[in-house]
């Protein structure tokens, strides 16, 4: 998987919410670079995101030009070990444990703006969206 994406990233939801809400560099940025991958975890939200039938059509008309990473086992071993080292200290809730395992044993750099989510997982590659 990681030899097909070119720029080794993996795209947080936060990417997708500024597409939707219209940011002209979250929407040059994703109509330029669709063959970077999100978790399914990062489609799942955005399906869970939309308030009615069309804007669900739209996050699926925009799904299917992205790369979807799906879950694997050593992905979910991940996944455990980052809750019960991050739950208690720093809050860490399930599918950003799921999105940052995924970086994480994809050897991919996690796009997101929501860095203080994820800027304490040790192994895990950040680059901040808002700096890009």
């Amino acid at each position: 998987m990681s030899g097909k994406t070119g720029m080794n990233r993996l795209l947080d939801t936060t990417v997708f919410v500024d597409y939707y809400r219209k940011v002209p560099r979250a929407q040059q940025f994703l109509q330029s670079e669709t063959t970077l991958p999100c978790s399914v975890i990062t489609a799942a939200e955005l399906i869970q995101g939309s308030r009615n039938k069309n804007e669900q059509r739209n996050v699926e008309k925009l799904l299917s030009k992205i790369e979807l990473v799906p879950l694997n086992p050593q992905i979910g071993v991940t996944m455990f070990n980052l809750m019960k080292k991050y739950f208690l200290s720093h809050g860490l809730q399930i599918p950003d444990a799921l999105i940052a395992a995924t970086a994480v044993e994809e050897d991919l750099t996690l796009v997101t703006s929501n860095v203080k989510h994820y800027s304490f997982i040790k192994g895990l590659k950040l680059d901040d969206w808002n700096k890009i």
